[in-house]
């Protein structure tokens, strides 16, 4: 039986090394590909308006809802919060997800962020002769720091794959996020999901950025209360970055040196230039109520 996947992208400008790269290979094995940014960091300052314009440019085959930061509440009238409370910018995060759904007609849907990299034609080959999927599972993906051939030793669960009929659309909104939606999932799930070959299909990236960037992401995005993350990231790119990029993650990994890259985000190039056709028809801008607005038809 065919079933069709749609991959939802969670993005932010802090991440534009990778989000070409992870379209580009979501494509080869989605029916749908839509990629949700909030128009503010989930610290409350406004986006990189220029990366943005340049990332909806570069990628017109794709779909991209961008979606309004709200000062004092949140899309959700079950989560009253404030920006004080701790959990606020992972709400943030969790929203991005939450809002994607509404956008989607698949019958599966892939959760992935900008800095996953999933290699598309694997994936696409486990997907279609996989013969029985749970309803939910969490892929296996390997995690890198500093550069490209850096990579931990141990291999985690990070991106969401589950049967959208299954879904209950509100377990997305936690502080937890993608683990708290498989987590509290009540049907037959699954974990460390590895593709034919036996190895992770995912490569995450998340640290693989410079200093400069590195400390932007620490400032902005949506673990930003968890750590003393200046410290932790002058401690990475130190001296002996071999020894102290595994420090970034929690809890700290092993790391090691691999042969050759399956991407490398440090040669893509940071624009500095304005665009100049800045008509984007790829692009749909939305708020809470048009989000509400949604749900109750996907009720």
């Amino acid at each position: 039986m065919s079933r069709r996947i749609a991959t939802i992208i969670s993005y932010c400008t802090n991440d534009y090394r990778f989000i070409d790269r992870c379209i580009a290979e979501a494509m080869k094995f989605s029916d749908e590909v839509v990629v949700c940014v909030c128009d503010h960091f989930f610290d409350g300052s406004p986006e990189n308006r220029s990366l943005l314009e340049h990332t909806y440019a570069q990628n017109p085959g794709c779909r991209f809802i961008e979606f309004t930061y709200l000062p004092d509440r949140l899309y959700s009238l079950y989560h009253p919060m404030t920006p004080e409370d701790p959990d606020w910018s992972a709400l943030w995060a969790a929203t991005s997800r939450y809002v994607g759904l509404h956008y989607i007609e698949s019958d599966w849907v892939l959760f992935l962020d900008s800095d996953e990299i999933v290699e598309g034609e694997p994936f696409r080959d486990w997907f279609n002769q996989q013969c029985s999927l749970s309803d939910c599972l969490r892929l296996a993906a390997y995690l890198y720091a500093v550069r490209p051939t850096l990579r931990c030793k141990k291999v985690v669960n990070l991106p969401l794959l589950v049967n959208k009929e299954t879904l209950a659309p509100l377990t997305l909104l936690g502080p937890l996020e993608r683990i708290g939606a498989y987590l509290s999932h009540p049907g037959p799930k699954e974990e460390k999901i590895v593709g034919l070959q036996g190895r992770p299909l995912v490569h995450h990236y998340s640290w693989v950025r410079t200093k400069e960037e590195a400390l932007q992401k620490g400032a902005t995005w949506s673990h930003r209360h968890d750590r003393d993350w200046v410290s932790v990231i002058d401690e990475a790119y130190g001296e002996k970055p071999k020894e102290k990029p595994g420090h970034l993650f929690d809890p700290p990994m092993e790391m090691e040196e691999i042969d050759a890259p399956y991407f490398d985000p440090l040669q893509v190039q940071i624009p500095t230039v304005a665009v100049l056709n800045r008509k984007f028809l790829n692009v749909a801008k939305v708020n809470d109520r048009d989000v509400f607005l949604k749900g109750l038809e996907f009720l």
